[in-house]
């Protein structure tokens, strides 16, 4: 267990830096493109194609960050409806088919990604595999089964500790 945890902890500190880091190059790379374009009157195309791979990074790793945090919507009107007694239970399920759904979500998406690295394209300017930019899918996906998996163990873990509270 303090493994797990331990492994959980360094994963989101990668995560938050991962986050960090790719914004900034992003950010670095615009600003590069709009001075060679307004300043120096010059084209840097391979540029604007870097700059949207690293927004298409950022964006996953920040839905995985979101993913870990509860940040996305959720539908909660009919679990608030239920009686609070039934709130960890519904907590649990929650998890569970939230796990089920994103692992079905990372076996499509494996799949895609083998049809990239299959057809060995190569992007427009670049010229790197495009596998290699959309690799970030199911790597998203894959993290966001442990953040998922990481839930549940703790929905677990934590009635148990209730109900030793409640025996003594």
């Amino acid at each position: 267990m303090k493994k797990a945890k331990k492994a959980y902890n360094i994963l989101t500190n990668i995560e938050d830096w991962a986050c960090i880091v790719l914004f900034l190059a992003m950010v670095i790379v615009v600003i590069a493109i709009v001075l060679c374009r307004y300043v120096f009157n010059i084209q840097f195309t391979s540029g604007e194609e870097i700059a949207r791979y690293l927004m298409i990074w950022c964006g996953y790793v920040g839905a995985v960050m979101a993913f870990r945090n509860h940040g996305h919507v959720g539908v909660v009107v009919f679990a608030e409806a239920l009686p609070k007694s039934w709130q960890p239970a519904i907590l649990k399920i929650r998890h569970i088919l939230t796990t089920v759904f994103v692992s079905i979500l990372f076996v499509a998406a494996v799949m895609c990604f083998n049809q990239y690295v299959d057809t060995g394209k190569l992007t427009t300017s670049l010229r790197i595999p495009t596998a290699s930019v959309y690799i970030i899918v199911p790597v998203s996906l894959l993290i966001s089964i442990f953040h998922s998996i990481m839930d549940i163990k703790d929905d677990f873990t934590n009635k148990e500790i209730e109900e030793k509270g409640e025996a003594n």
